[in-house]
């Protein structure tokens, strides 16, 4: 499973701006905002237009997708400290924590149809540095997902209707190889490629044998290759299903090329937000 790190956590460290900027919300309450937020806000949902979240955003084709990830020095190293209370030094990590609200409350803000914006830290760590990722999820397609395969998702209880947050962690906090099968379907990779790669992941992990494999590009804004992709057999040969995907994909794909360049900042950063409103308000069609 791939997630794509962003480096839009730095931004943050730039907070200082006391001014406010308002974005109309096409009638509903206005998004309030320093100007610093505004502009992260519009750099995280133009990176996920640029890369695979587009299929998400404004599309259906992929029920979730990552748009950012965030590093922060939170995690606990200390394993005295397990059966503590006190574990974080709160008044050092204070502002990590300030950063990890910040994004919580400003993807609460955003009001799209069918699309539910999650924060969820992983579980594992990398020493002390705790990931915070930042998803979007297509509410609808997902609960199409659990109702498709109920088999999978209903061992955890998982159902139609299901809150995405509750969805992702658990299966964030499933075994690994239940993990990497609820991720591969969230992330909307064929049941084939899923199929794939927990097998050829079962097979390493007990004889040592890495399984050959080729993949399956899907292009993206940002490029042709590495961002929706997944693996098959070597000697697999595309089937319907993802020439399906792929052109579904492509058509998106085409459809977005030909608006992003009507709302380009000056500096060549692209208005987002406001982009994904004029879609949402049908300006963009």
């Amino acid at each position: 499973m791939k997630f794509f790190l962003a480096s839009f956590a730095f931004v943050f460290f730039s907070f200082i701006s006391c001014r406010t900027h308002y974005i109309p919300n096409q009638g509903r309450s206005q998004l309030s905002m320093t100007e610093e937020q505004a502009h992260l806000l519009d750099s995280i949902l133009q990176f996920g237009l640029d890369h695979e979240a587009l299929y998400t955003l404004i599309g259906d084709v992929k029920p979730m997708s990552s748009l950012v990830s965030f590093y922060y020095p939170i995690a606990n190293t200390d394993s005295s400290l397990k059966t503590k209370g006190q574990v974080l030094d709160v008044k050092a990590k204070q502002p990590y924590l300030k950063k990890i609200q910040t994004i919580q409350k400003l993807m609460a803000q955003l009001n799209f149809p069918d699309l539910d914006f999650v924060v969820l830290p992983y579980q594992s760590a990398q020493g002390e540095m705790r990931i915070v990722q930042l998803s979007v999820v297509r509410v609808s397609k997902l609960d199409s997902l659990l109702q498709k395969q109920q088999s999978f998702f209903g061992q955890f209880g998982l159902v139609p209707g299901a809150d995405p947050v509750v969805v992702l962690s658990m299966i964030e906090g499933a075994d690994r190889y239940e993990r990497n099968r609820g991720y591969g379907y969230l992330f909307g990779y064929p049941d084939h490629a899923i199929d794939f790669f927990i097998d050829a992941t079962e097979t390493y992990d007990k004889t040592g044998n890495f399984v050959k494999r080729n993949f399956f590009n899907i292009p993206a804004y940002a490029g042709r290759e590495g961002f929706f992709v997944y693996a098959n057999a070597s000697d697999y040969k595309p089937s319907i299903i993802d020439s399906t995907i792929y052109y579904k994909s492509q058509s998106i794909l085409e459809d977005y090329s030909k608006s992003r360049s009507k709302y380009l900042n000056s500096d060549s950063t692209v208005r987002a937000y406001k982009l994904l409103q004029d879609y949402y308000s049908g300006k963009i069609k």
